[in-house]
């Protein structure tokens, strides 16, 4: 995937994160991922009433956002064919996270030079240039020689926050050692956290949480690369109310998104096999674990007929540790199957016993096990 398609994508992610309303799609009627999920419904939003920022201007002086959540619905400025291998200054009135795109059918971006009128020579591959910039930078911009229509993208963002908002979404550049972002939830909530690079250079992250003994950390630390879909699955995590830490580190100066979009769930599970939650045809329970969380759960459905073929379909997104599910049949001790499902992963079981009351146990394998998990009866 080039970096302009990351880029693309990761403007895309933090409309839907904006919207604060993301839930697991693990109904096996959706058949949709999450990865697909945030495409499908990021692209209507990122293209409905979006309209320049300007026109054939020879001067661009770029305005400073705290969050992409905060950027205005524009596209660009625009360019005609009248302004075909002009140069264009680009301003940062502050210091931030300066993004300066094109956006060109043909692939010719350009050319970027700096304020010694060195060019910039990773903007020439992907017409992409990103970088922390102090208050003052100049940039400038040849426009190609051929065109008709030709879009420039600057953009300026707040640097190495601190605080992250629910609901939004922010470009960073890493600072050599650990920087720590820090949020809060109010109820236990499934947290999307994608932490995405904007080039081939790797981070390592992990997510803490604030105990009276300090901070703790959820699971290893994990390594985020250029895989967008792979970045997107490894972003759910179950978290209890309290607060939180993301720990991100990499070479100094490496551009990337952040996003955090909590969505409460309440509990609905029952502990106790007697008590079982009831599942019916064709419907489906969702619910998560914390690390803080150790019980088991107990569910169980009633099959009315042999007549027909019937499934239980087991999905998991999983942050760290296993769980493991259990079917049973009521009146037989020994269990029908087992899985024990990390990740992003899906199972379907075919009732093959007759009709009658069966049971599905959930538990949890490691003490900081954290993820959603679905279960549903087709």
């Amino acid at each position: 995937m080039s970096i302009r398609c990351k880029q693309l994508i990761g403007i895309l992610m933090s409309v839907v994160l904006a919207m604060g309303s993301l839930l697991v799609p693990v109904s096996a009627k959706e058949k949709t991922d999450i990865t697909e999920l945030l495409k499908i419904k990021s692209r209507a939003a990122y293209n409905k009433g979006r309209k320049a920022a300007g026109k054939n201007k020879a001067e661009i002086h770029v305005k400073k956002y705290r969050s992409i959540g905060e950027m205005p619905d524009e596209e660009g400025y625009k360019y005609d064919s009248a302004w075909q291998g002009k140069t264009i200054k680009i301003y940062a009135d502050q210091s931030g996270v300066l993004i300066i795109g094109a956006e060109l059918e043909d692939g010719n971006y350009g050319t970027l030079y700096d304020a010694s009128g060195k060019e910039v020579k990773e903007y020439r591959k992907e017409g992409l240039f990103m970088q922390s910039v102090p208050s003052g930078a100049v940039y400038s911009l040849k426009l190609p020689q051929k065109f008709r229509s030709f879009t420039v993208e600057a953009d300026l963002m707040e640097d190495h926050q601190k605080v992250l908002r629910k609901n939004d979404s922010y470009v960073q550049t890493v600072s050599g050692g650990y920087f720590y972002h820090e949020f809060s939830l109010k109820k236990r909530s499934m947290a999307m956290l994608p932490i995405l690079p904007f080039t081939d250079q790797k981070l390592s992250y992990n997510i803490q949480r604030k105990t009276k003994d300090g901070w703790k950390m959820l699971s290893k630390t994990k390594t985020a690369d250029d895989d967008c879909e792979k970045a997107l699955s490894r972003s759910v995590y179950g978290l209890a109310k309290g607060n939180y830490r993301a720990a991100v580190k990499g070479k100094t100066g490496t551009p990337y998104l952040i996003g955090y979009v909590p969505e409460t769930v309440v509990k609905k599970y029952k502990t106790k096999k007697s008590k079982a939650k009831k599942i019916t045809l064709e419907s489906f329970q969702t619910d998560l674990y914390t690390d803080t969380e150790r019980a088991s759960r107990w569910y169980r459905i009633s099959r009315k007929t042999a007549k027909k073929k019937r499934y239980i379909e087991i999905s998991t997104s999983m942050n760290s540790g296993k769980l493991k599910f259990t079917i049973y049949k009521k009146g037989r001790k020994k269990p029908l199957k087992i899985y024990k499902l990390s990740g992003q992963k899906e199972r379907k079981y075919r009732l093959k016993h007759g009709a009658g009351t069966y049971y599905i146990k959930v538990s949890k394998i490691g003490k900081n096990t954290n993820g959603v998990y679905s279960i549903d009866y087709l």
